[in-house]
């Protein structure tokens, strides 16, 4: 995600062009805003046009002042730089909210992957939809005020939530993280945001994120976990994130008993069984406090907790052969070594074909499930 603001405004020049012209010129805008500035070469192979056909659409879009085409240098490549086209965005932008286990956070991008402000918001334990959605307007009203962006030049709105969804009524599941959430949660939104809203999973979002614009990048094919309150997972392969039948591969499960993951490696079982040795129920806060100051019983639970993240993605490592795992959520922030731990015992459980699968720590922290949000947005389609 670049930092930068933009110019004027397209989607008004697009909206003159007569509409027989415009199908093709939509679907490429819609290709760059979901994937970032590309070259012609890589507008061939997503959209399966030729090169003729490119020329032609681009050199319209050129024209009407809608794309740029820009050449970047790369560090360190010597061969000719690519021209890159690139969406000319002005005022048309985006927002991401990302409803978390004790906050909201929000985020403001314009349609070229520019972030253009964030905000968050503290809440309780077990906020309900109204309280969130009334907390995230104000917040994103005070980012549109900052920016100088009105309502109508918002193209969607995005919202991640924990747990599965059933998304044929965009409402969570009953064993969804968030108990309190009920019923068409696009319906609830819209009566607090004048815009399109596209709504994912928490974990699959921060996975797209990562894919578009953090450790993802570097791999056509890799295991996203989600080491947070619960434990969740998306894989990625060729460059796409696997459904499965019902939309909910990788899954989170929340029962708890013998055998879940969430109830050894999930934050909460963690600050439970440091509860026991500290004599009282820390803050996360002071548990991340311990650790900076090297304590080492808080290390060794965090040690225990890293090598049963290790042997259980030993098993994933066997069943999918990614070319990476990437590690995202509170969990994967909290100690350095994680990546170091995990690839251990990976490299000891899993079969000798998979023992190398490289370990990284997600790129976009905490904001990663709300720049996904925006991220399904764009894909969703800009016009």
């Amino acid at each position: 995600m670049m930092n930068r603001p933009g110019s004027q405004d397209p989607l008004r020049v697009l909206r003159s062009v007569p509409e027989g012209r415009r199908a093709k010129l939509a679907e490429l805008i819609n290709l760059i805003a979901a994937k970032g500035a590309m070259s012609r070469a890589q507008v061939m192979a997503e959209l399966g046009w030729s090169r003729t056909l490119v020329t032609r659409v681009a050199t319209v879009l050129l024209d009407e002042g809608l794309v740029t085409e820009d050449v970047v240098p790369e560090p360190g490549r010597r061969s000719r730089p690519t021209a890159r086209l690139r969406l000319v965005v002005g005022s048309a932008a985006t927002i991401g909210i990302d409803f978390g286990y004790r906050s909201v956070r929000t985020i403001l991008a314009s349609v070229d992957h520019t972030i253009l402000a964030s905000d968050e918001c503290e809440l309780g334990d077990d906020y309900g939809p109204r309280e969130a959605l009334a907390n995230a307007r104000v917040m994103i009203d005070g980012m549109l005020g900052e920016v100088g962006i009105e309502w109508p030049q918002i193209v969607g709105a995005g919202i991640a939530i924990s747990g599965p969804i059933d998304y044929a009524n965009n409402a969570p599941l009953l064993d969804s993280l968030m108990p309190h959430w009920s019923g068409d949660v696009v319906v609830r939104a819209g009566e607090h945001l004048p815009c399109p809203i596209v709504l994912g999973n928490d974990t699959r979002l921060s996975c797209y994120a990562e894919l578009l614009w953090g450790a993802g990048r570097d791999f056509d094919s890799f295991l996203y976990l989600k080491l947070h309150s619960g434990v969740g997972g998306a894989f990625v392969l060729n460059r796409r994130i696997v459904s499965g039948a019902t939309g909910v591969a990788g899954e989170r499960c929340r029962c708890g008993g013998r055998g879940c993951l969430e109830s050894v490696v999930g934050v909460p079982a963690i600050v439970r069984s440091l509860a026991v040795s500290y004599g009282h129920t820390p803050e996360w806060e002071e548990v991340l406090a311990r650790i900076e100051a090297g304590e080492a019983l808080t290390l060794d639970a965090f040690r225990d907790a890293h090598e049963v993240i290790g042997r259980a993605t030993a098993s994933l490592c066997n069943i999918l052969n990614p070319q990476a795992v990437v590690l995202g959520g509170a969990l994967s922030r909290a100690v350095g070594d994680i990546e170091e731990r995990v690839a251990e015992g990976i490299a000891h459980h899993a079969l000798p074909a998979c023992a190398d699968t490289a370990v990284r720590v997600g790129r976009l922290g905490r904001s990663a499930a709300a720049l996904g949000a925006v991220g399904a947005v764009l894909m969703n389609g800009i016009v």
